[in-house]
């Protein structure tokens, strides 16, 4: 490395000092060439979208007209399920639904641009219904106050937010994603019951994943 290093020194002194016509050219910074500056693109502003609404039986699958670029809200209602509840897609968010038995719960899609949900998969042994509906379907939790709820949901958390405080009882997992326009993040992820806070910044959304759990959660 250090005769490496020498040759190469040498041959800069070397270049210095020998006359252009040698056929070495001399690289010169342009200062009328500005360097272009990053820019980072805004995620779209919500709109107000219609409601789809999606009914069967059994397992098969639909398409989705949703708007590849606005965050949309999954309820999946199935009362009479008695075997496992799987429901996927062919976006970013991949499974949406994966639980056992009757159930009723809310989850987000369409959180990566890049791969917009178009079709659904439902896996399910009875009638069901499946709706997405944009930001105007989902409630919002209020500061100091507990909003309390059972199974998968997604809640509002105002502007100010900067903690949540968040019990759960139940035998099976319980995770927590938190999402603003910048970012997402899985804050919580464990089996059982569980009485923990966390450091999150409003306004931004929640998602409580946990078919089987019954929670609250306060924002503060």
């Amino acid at each position: 490395m250090k005769i490496r290093l020498g040759c190469l020194l040498l041959l800069a002194l070397t270049s210095a000092c020998t006359p252009t016509t040698t056929g070495y050219g001399t690289i010169v910074a342009d200062p009328t060439h500005a360097i272009p500056t990053p820019t980072t693109t805004a995620p779209p502003a919500p709109r107000d979208v219609p409601t789809e609404t999606h009914t069967g039986k059994g397992s098969g699958e639909f398409q989705t007209s949703w708007p590849p670029d606005q965050l949309g809200f999954f309820t999946f209602d199935c009362p009479k399920c008695r075997d496992n509840v799987i429901i996927d897609t062919d976006g970013g968010e991949h499974g949406l639904v994966n639980a056992i038995g009757a159930y009723q719960g809310t989850t987000w899609m369409n959180t990566d641009p890049d791969r917009p949900t178009k079709r659904v998969t439902v896996h399910a042994d009875a009638a069901w219904t499946a709706t997405i509906a944009d930001y105007r379907s989902i409630a919002t939790a209020e500061t100091g106050k507990p909003s309390s709820g059972k199974g998968d949901a997604v809640l509002k958390l105002p502007a100010g937010v900067t903690r949540i405080q968040f019990t759960a009882r139940t035998k099976g997992n319980i995770a927590i994603w938190w999402m603003s326009p910048d970012d997402r993040d899985l804050i919580l992820n464990q089996i059982g019951d569980v009485q923990v806070e966390r450091d999150v910044t409003g306004p931004a959304y929640v998602m409580v994943e946990g078919y089987e759990a019954t929670w609250t959660l306060t924002p503060g």
